[in-house]
């Protein structure tokens, strides 16, 4: 009766066993037949097993099931995880098996691959639809998985950094840009970006820092030299960087921006040193030809018009009453100014409708000239 107990046990403890490699030959199979949900369920049972869990083999049949979910569209809503499930299983896969035995090495190495690209594809994807924290972290992940394969991808890691920024996580983009240098990976937009984002964390110090640094390896790049403009202008020093800009200008003649820039500088009474009416008009001008519908040119050229109005129109206020010439005179100065900002004027009201400061202008134009209709239309 003893030996019949014992061998009574021990087909107990065999069929147990055998009932898990059974889970892992039904997923073998669920997955050989596409029945991706069926054999996800088979192989998690597998995996807990105290019998199988250790065994290389179940971790890489659950690496291939839970891939094979990633690209199924029947199945891709399964499993939210199903990517990072694959590349833990693979990586477990390869910790149980460090002498490849099993024979998969070069198969486990070209599904981790397959996984950095879908990691890479997400962060294209989640930055298109500008979910930037979500990107930046899938192309993170597309770095790490390269990296477990040997391999650099200095992409995918610049697309991180990228989208840091746009996620407006500028210290986390620094340290990813750094990352970059680290790897000799050197590019002027790399300089630039930074610069940007210490300029977005008021750290002045390290963004003339960097600029300088990327402009020593990059002296003719137009976009280092915007950058350190825009540096000097966020510091209010724009009239040490006029001549940047006219470099600038020599290089990218279809920047309209940066023409744009040099008429702020010219437009600021403000800086009487620097101030030139018509050089401020020239250069809204050239923006404006470039881009006609640009908001911000068309606004301060009319206000540019407006304010030289204004001095005019002061003056001649400042007149005594009996000098009824002079103050017709310098009216009608006045007046023709005025004139040249209407127009200006009118279209930035129809590229804005609810800039109430354009409103406000206009409403006193067609007031000053007795433009009724236009103003009971501005009034409705």
């Amino acid at each position: 009766m003893k030996k019949i107990a014992i061998l009574l046990v021990l087909l107990i403890s065999s069929m147990g066993m055998f009932a898990q490699k059974s889970e892992r030959t039904n997923a073998f199979m669920y997955n050989k037949n596409g029945q991706y949900d069926k054999a996800r369920e088979a192989i998690d049972k597998a995996i807990v097993h105290e019998k199988t869990i250790t065994d290389a083999r179940t971790w890489i049949y659950r690496g291939i099931i839970y891939l094979n979910i990633v690209f199924s569209e029947e199945y891709k809503g399964l499993d939210a995880q199903a990517l990072q499930k694959s590349y833990e299983s693979f990586i477990k896969a390869r910790e149980l098996d460090p002498d490849d035995k099993e024979g998969m090495s070069g198969e486990i190495t070209t599904r981790i691959e397959a996984i950095g690209q879908r990691y890479f594809e997400l962060g294209v994807e989640s930055f298109n639809s500008q979910e930037f924290m979500l990107s930046a972290n899938n192309f993170k992940e597309a770095y790490n998985v390269a990296s477990n394969v040997n391999k650099v991808d200095t992409l995918a890691l610049l697309n991180a950094a990228l989208s840091y920024i746009k996620a407006e996580d500028y210290k986390t983009s620094i340290e990813t840009y750094q990352r970059l240098l680290s790897l000799n990976f050197v590019e002027a937009d790399i300089y630039k970006n930074m610069a940007m984002a210490y300029r977005s964390m008021e750290d002045k110090e390290n963004m003339l820092k960097i600029i300088e640094s990327g402009r020593e390896l990059f002296p003719d790049d137009p976009g280092l030299l915007l950058e350190e403009i825009n540096a000097y202008l966020a510091m209010g020093q724009g009239v040490k960087v006029v001549d940047d800009l006219k470099a600038l200008v020599e290089k990218d003649p279809a920047n309209y921006s940066v023409f744009f820039v040099l008429g702020t500088i010219y437009g600021d009474e403000t800086n009487p040193d620097l101030y030139q009416l018509e050089t401020a008009e020239s250069y809204y001008l050239k923006a404006l030809s470039l881009n006609p519908d640009y908001y911000d040119a068309v606004y301060n050229l009319g206000a540019l018009y407006i304010n030289e109005s204004n001095k005019i129109q002061g003056k001649a206020n400042d007149l005594p009453l009996s000098d009824t010439k002079g103050y017709e005179k310098l009216t009608e100065e006045a007046n023709v100014i005025i004139r040249k900002a209407l127009p200006h004027l009118e279209k930035a009201n129809a590229l804005q409708p609810d800039n109430h400061e354009t409103i406000t202008v206009l409403k006193s134009v067609y007031a000053r000239f007795k433009m009724d209709d236009k103003l009971k239309e501005l009034n409705k």
